[in-house]
């Protein structure tokens, strides 16, 4: 029974220190906030028995907070006593200066990266432009920063360099154009070479953009004689009997003469139309009308406009009238009738007559001859008509009155004479 006593107590004991010693182990350690890893010997290792000790150290690029701190942490039970190491970023610091250029940086901590820029007219001699912060300070190389060189500059037509041409220019410098004789320069005459190296502006040209006006019936009044460049001016006057049609005064631009050459109009002649109208009065007489000149027409007698409200004149523009907008239509005709009366002495016979007067279409070669003398007015024709039919019509029934007077007393004198000698018969 003692004996039995004892075994159990011996199983148990080994059963708890078995349990124990499962119990009593840590898996691998991390601190992720502290920029920390552990170091090659404890890394293939999976878990830890308790007491077990791993070394920290820091990770690429850091350094230590404290360089004092413990780095290292033990397996008590199955957990980790506290780190006491903590690592920062390490610092590249500021990176070198270079010549004809600058650093842009997003700063100079590890994994910070700052690129090469060249000054203006400057470009940078390969092709890496970057520079990273790395653990053991700035990688590559210090940057160098080359002057921009341009090409010969382009020739141009009708002109040339007014220097000798290099083969190569640098950033700034300056060639300048001139054109031939005669010929006017469009653009700038000068050029440099800029920062992407090519010349800039383009590059000018050499044209004859104010040739020589030719302008009929007119003559330059003042200014220089051709040829003709940028700015120069010229006035011109038109001949006796024309008129200036534009500026007087026009100037040599790059787009040519500013304004355009003026024109010297010539007359119109007295305009002539077959249309039943004629000149007002006041211009019958003349021969000649000056570019800008209006005339009025009217109707001629017997005629009345179609529409009253359209315009009656036209207007002299380059030797030809505008258009005439009046027309006209004969007058409705009209008939009178008059009664003259006329006796005669011997006898109560009335003896009727009738004048029928029309106003009627004037004689056209009359009215297309405006330079004949000035003739009575067309408006007293009818009434003139009337009165000498009137004094003919009067004069034929005079006469025909004495006739009768002269046949009634011819008859009568024969009946007398017949009387008498009935008489002396008896």
């Amino acid at each position: 029974m003692g004996c039995k006593v004892l075994w159990l107590n011996v199983a148990l004991l080994s059963f708890l220190m078995i349990g124990k010693h499962v119990r009593a182990q840590c898996t691998q350690p991390s601190f992720p906030s502290k920029n920390v890893v552990v170091s090659e010997s404890s890394v293939l290792a999976e878990t830890f028995p308790d007491g077990s000790t791993v070394t920290f150290e820091c990770d690429i690029g850091h350094k230590p907070v404290n360089s004092r701190a413990s780095k290292y942490v033990t397996c008590e039970g199955n957990q980790w006593t506290s780190l006491e190491l903590e690592c920062t970023k390490k610092s590249c610091g500021s990176p070198p200066e270079f010549h004809n250029g600058r650093y842009e940086k997003e700063g100079i901590l590890f994994g910070n990266k700052i690129t090469a820029v060249c000054n203006t007219g400057y470009m940078l001699d390969g092709l890496i432009k970057d520079r990273w912060c790395r653990d053991q300070g700035w990688d590559g190389r210090d940057p160098v920063c080359e002057v921009v060189k341009c090409k010969a500059p382009p020739a141009i037509v009708n002109g040339q360099l007014g220097e000798q041409p290099l083969d190569s220019y640098e950033y700034q410098q300056v060639v300048s154009y001139r054109c031939n004789s005669g010929l006017s320069l469009i653009g700038s005459s000068t050029l440099h070479c800029s920062d992407n190296g090519t010349f800039i502006p383009d590059p000018p040209k050499c044209l004859d953009v104010c040739p020589k006006p030719e302008i009929p019936h007119a003559y330059r009044s003042a200014g220089r004689p051709p040829p003709y460049i940028l700015k120069n001016f010229l006035e011109y006057k038109c001949d006796d009997g024309y008129t200036m049609k534009g500026d007087s005064h026009i100037l040599c631009t790059e787009n040519g003469w500013d304004p355009k050459p003026p024109k010297c109009i010539g007359p119109c002649r007295r305009p002539n139309l077959e249309r039943n109208v004629i000149l007002t009065k006041e211009f019958l007489k003349k021969e000649s009308f000056s570019y800008g000149s209006k005339v009025t027409f009217e109707c001629i007698d017997g005629y009345e406009p179609v529409d009253s409200t359209v315009s009656k004149s036209v207007t002299c523009e380059e030797n030809n009238w505008t258009e005439l907008l009046l027309t006209c239509k004969a007058l409705p005709t009209t008939t009178t009738t008059s009664t003259i009366v006329t006796s005669t002495i011997v006898t109560s016979t009335i003896v009727t007559s009738t004048i029928v007067t029309s106003k009627a279409r004037p004689n056209k070669d009359a009215i297309d001859r405006p330079d004949l003398p000035d003739q009575p007015s067309s408006s007293n024709v009818p009434r003139t008509l009337g009165i000498v039919f009137g004094v003919l019509i009067v004069f034929g029934l005079a006469i025909g009155g004495v006739f009768g007077y002269k046949k009634y007393r011819s008859k009568h004198e024969k009946v007398e004479t017949e009387e008498r000698e009935g008489e002396l018969k008896l």
